[in-house]
């Protein structure tokens, strides 16, 4: 028997979707752990399951708040504040490696942000050294990166696997202006992933998103083929045509 997760990202995905869905597979007991070692990260961080509901469907949106404000709200980005200043990839590798989590997260969290920044770095055409993140260099991408390791851990799968990926459609307003869907990073990162264009407007998959993605995924197809035990719906902070979130199913494959 084979322990699979599926990740179904019909509406793209993003990291705290994500991290989201896969919180809401883990036991009562590993949920209390698990935010235990992710609120321990940064004094100034405070992750919160949330239970929402949208369009009818019940889910989990994990709120990260920063100094008591939650990170992608309209007003939080009017104001620039310091944790949202450009971060170098060493500094968030150094961030990492000094964290109190196994090896294991560890390591696929630096393997994640690498992808990022390779990306980066070939879109911009510098080295990875002199690349400074804009919106996956705030706390709350780091959350979401080390979030999903660490749930997956937890999870203890032996393999995953997901759908076919939706990146969105039309044009994103990112840090260095106005930009089509995928914005360039994502395109970068998701060379090799099977993926397609969504009929209304949106950046449905994100830098963070695609990475998480590319690093864990083994096997994309759009069937699944095992035995469903729990589903998790994972929801993000932004609203599109269609409801957007990650389903993630947990199952056994004889």
């Amino acid at each position: 028997m084979k322990k699979i997760l599926y990740l179904e990202c019909k509406t793209g995905a993003a990291g705290d979707m994500l991290m989201g869905a896969l919180y809401s597979l883990l036991t009562e007991e590993q949920k209390v752990l698990f935010l235990e070692k992710l609120n321990a990260i940064s004094e100034e961080v405070c992750v919160i399951p949330q239970e929402i509901c949208k369009q009818g469907i019940g889910g989990i949106h994990m709120k990260v708040e920063i100094n008591g404000t939650e990170e992608g709200t309209e007003a939080h980005h009017h104001h620039e504040h310091g944790h949202h200043s450009h971060t170098s990839v060493v500094a968030i590798l150094e961030q990492i490696s000094k964290l109190d989590m196994s090896d294991a997260v560890k390591r696929d969290a630096e393997g994640i942000y690498r992808n990022i920044a390779a990306a980066e770095s070939k879109v911009h055409q510098t080295d990875m050294e002199q690349i400074h993140f804009h919106e996956v260099g705030s706390v709350d991408a780091l959350i979401d990166v080390v979030g999903s390791c660490l749930a997956l851990e937890l999870l203890g799968v032996d393999e995953v696997q997901a759908s076919p990926v939706c990146v969105g459609n039309g044009t994103v307003r990112c840090a260095h202006g106005i930009l089509p869907v995928p914005a360039p990073a994502t395109a970068e990162i998701i060379k090799g992933m099977p993926v397609y264009c969504s009929s209304f407007d949106g950046e449905l998959l994100t830098p963070t998103g695609a990475a998480i993605l590319k690093y864990f995924v083994e096997t994309y197809t759009k069937e699944m083929h095992m035995e469903i035990e729990e589903i998790g719906y994972g929801f993000g902070t932004k609203d599109f045509a269609q409801l957007s979130c990650v389903r993630a199913f947990l199952g056994y494959q004889k």
